[in-house]
């Protein structure tokens, strides 16, 4: 597979910052200044692959990754955020957006293979923890997770005066309750 490198992909993008932003599994929406890669030959894709077989650029090229329900769709996460940690710089932001675990958008669509949830990043950190001696050899910092309700939890969620009261219910209610939260997206910075 042919790995683009920096420059390269400098050429094929379209903002001017000079940043290498990268939008996986983009399909027909690629975000304004990314450089768009799918499995699929569509309008606005860049760059043509399988992601499942690694992604095609050199280490340490990209500043920045977004992905918008694509992640759920690989088979081995692993080899995904291994490859992630690989093309990206040191201090590189990855935001992505999942189906929630306990959704029915996780379970309706049959090209699903795998289940990500804020937990499952811990295995892609440096922290000392139960699954840290499974050498997976990455360094991810979690920033942020961010949760979509579904109605009516989502109009419960930004009645701002409430939100001290709420929040305990909301947590406890998206933990143990079906079809609370619709899908989350999880910010993380590479660590290098």
């Amino acid at each position: 597979m042919k790995k683009f490198t920096r420059e390269e992909l400098q050429k094929l993008t379209k903002n001017n910052s000079g940043k290498v932003n990268v939008d996986l599994g983009c399909g027909a929406r690629k975000r304004e200044g990314y450089i768009g890669l799918d499995s699929a030959s569509l309008e606005g894709v860049d760059i043509v692959c399988n992601i499942e077989e690694g992604l095609p650029f050199e280490d340490n090229s990209i500043d920045e990754i977004w992905s918008s329900f694509m992640f759920e769709h690989v088979s081995n996460p692993i080899f995904l955020f291994q490859e992630l940690f690989r093309i990206c710089k040191n201090d590189a932001i990855i935001e992505f957006r999942v189906p929630y675990y306990q959704s029915i958008s996780q379970y309706k669509d049959p090209t699903h293979k795998t289940i990500i949830t804020p937990e499952t990043m811990q295995y892609f950190t440096n922290d000392k923890w139960y699954g840290s001696d499974y050498g997976i050899n990455t360094n991810f910092k979690m920033l942020n997770v961010e949760y979509e309700y579904f109605p009516p939890f989502v109009r419960v969620n930004r009645i701002f005066i409430t939100k001290i009261l709420i929040y305990p219910f909301m947590v406890f209610a998206r933990r143990f309750l079906w079809n609370v939260v619709h899908n989350i997206t999880i910010k993380m910075q590479v660590i290098k």
